[in-house]
């Protein structure tokens, strides 16, 4: 075939196909603009008048892709695009609409501190911008080309976003483990793919899961290949004996940026670990199960033994996300529709019960700089009643208390669990779940402590509104499930059929 008749082609396709593919990865497409027209407006408004404007632009920009994914949610999901390299099926719109959310709350909560420590915020929401493109990249992709790509831009932005406070030594100091310990997580997740490449003669997932069988188990190459990714994805959930960057970057980070990581490098990180486990994978599954299985309890174990000594909340709930990634482990292992499923909503409750109690935290800041000891609650439900309430419902949440969506959130894990025999893993997971029950009552504890001095507290409404709104749906979703359910949440992934 000659170049000319290639290139006809390739004009051809995109004259044909261009505008479906695009609008497979529309929500994508919106706030990859939303990012280049933030870039434009930082460089040409006076000074002043960046910030507000960006975060304006952001907000409107990730509404854009969050009404586009729903959109494409209620025609039933779309397909395949660009010669398999992505596609918008309704896994990729889940986790579309779920990063758009944490985006605009992001946005919202950081508005007001970064004006408060006085920081540049123009390039705060743009870094946001670009982490929120990388992790919709990573839930629709469908190659582990694009898989790469996409967590490269995430990781590229929250790199800098991490050490964003420039003058404070505990921010570089966090900023410079991330980028140490990430880059090596990145190189084990490329060499895996490199493997799994070699052994498979493709980088897409539907051809990697047709032409790897059960009779591929034997290969060294394979199995190498799928250590060194189950390695790399355990550093990006912060699964032990991979999770020792997490606490000291969670504390050194921005409130804000330590907000935003919680969740969605969290989110970004199952998402890979569905699309290349159960959905390319399936025939190696033993293999990649064993693994898990293990990051699982390790991570069960050691996150709820270590949050339990911590006076620092920014460290408590570090270790308490350990836990929570080894809780949810546990429903990539089920697999199938139920195991998936419960995976999912547990990712959409951990959204706001886990930022909310985040965002609970920058109300606290001042000038000076944070305050997320245990003793800097104190006071706060003395002062404001609606606040302790609110911080309260975060915590009793995120222990599992009915009848709040984390409650639920862990039934649907455990159910699946024991339903596809891990039952001996489901029985570590409560038995630890009740071990966590200790520091979460000790933050409601420090919370509802009074104190001689009237606590102070920042009232911008920008914070007050992500956290109400965490607050509201940690309560509603736990009272009426089935709204998320019915949504169809449960059977958003096209994975694993065959499981």
């Amino acid at each position: 075939m000659t170049t000319y008749e290639v290139a006809q082609q390739a004009i051809t396709y995109t004259l044909e196909q261009g505008g479906s593919d695009l609008r497979q990865i529309s929500p994508i497409a919106a706030v990859t603009v939303t990012l280049l027209v933030a870039m434009l407006v930082d460089l040409v408004l006076p000074a002043r008048r960046r910030g507000p404007v960006v975060a304006i632009i952001s907000v409107v920009g990730l509404l854009v892709a969050l009404g586009l994914a729903g959109l494409l949610w209620l025609q039933g999901g779309g397909h395949s695009a660009y010669f398999g390299f992505a596609t918008g099926d309704n896994l990729a719109l889940f986790f579309e609409m779920l990063f758009s959310v944490l985006g605009i709350l992001t946005v919202i909560v950081s508005h007001a501190y970064v004006r408060r420590r006085d920081f540049l915020e123009a390039e705060f929401q743009v870094l946001t911008l670009a982490a929120v493109a990388g992790m919709m990249v990573l839930g629709a992709a469908t190659s582990l080309v694009t898989i790469f790509l996409g967590l490269e831009l995430l990781s590229i932005a929250l790199y800098v976003a991490c050490g964003f406070a420039r003058r404070d030594t505990t921010s570089q100091e966090a900023a410079a483990k991330y980028l140490l310990i990430g880059g090596f997580a990145s190189a084990f997740v490329l060499y895996g793919m490199a493997l799994v490449y070699g052994g498979a003669g493709s980088t897409r997932l539907t051809d990697i899961a047709q032409r790897i069988g059960p009779n591929d188990a034997t290969n060294p190459l394979l199995l190498l290949g799928v250590l060194l990714l189950g390695v790399g994805f355990a550093f990006k959930i912060s699964g032990v004996p991979f999770h020792q960057w997490t606490p000291d970057v969670y504390q050194g980070a921005p409130l804000p940026v330590t907000a935003f990581m919680s969740v969605g490098t969290k989110a970004a990180a199952f998402a890979m670990i569905i699309r290349v486990f159960d959905y390319a994978l399936p025939s190696l599954g033993a293999e990649w199960q064993a693994l898990l299985a293990f990051v699982a309890a390790a991570s069960m174990i050691v996150g709820n033994l270590l949050a339990i000594v911590q006076t620092s909340v920014k460290r408590l709930l570090a270790y308490s996300g350990i836990a929570q990634g080894g809780y949810m482990l546990i429903g990539v292992l089920a697999g199938g529709q139920r195991g998936i499923g419960a995976v999912l909503f547990y990712l959409f409750a951990y959204l706001f019960m886990n930022f909310g109690a985040f965002a609970m935290l920058t109300v606290l800041v001042t000038s000076e700089g944070e305050h997320d000891r245990l003793d800097d609650l104190h006071g706060l439900a003395d002062s404001y009643p609606v606040l302790g309430v609110m911080m309260s419902i975060f915590m009793l949440s995120l222990a599992g208390f009915p009848p709040l969506v984390g409650f639920f959130g862990k039934l649907f894990l455990f159910t699946a669990g024991v339903f596809t025999g891990w039952t001996w893993l489901v029985i570590i997971a409560v038995l630890t779940s009740v071990m966590s029950v200790a520091y979460y009552l000790r933050v409601v504890y420090h919370v509802w402590t009074p104190q001689v001095e009237a606590r102070l507290v920042d009232r911008a409404p920008g914070p007050l509104i992500a956290v109400g709104v965490s607050a509201l749906l940690s309560v509603a979703l736990g009272i009426l499930p089935a709204v998320v359910l019915g949504a169809g949440f449960v059977g958003a992934s096209p994975v694993i059929a065959g499981r």
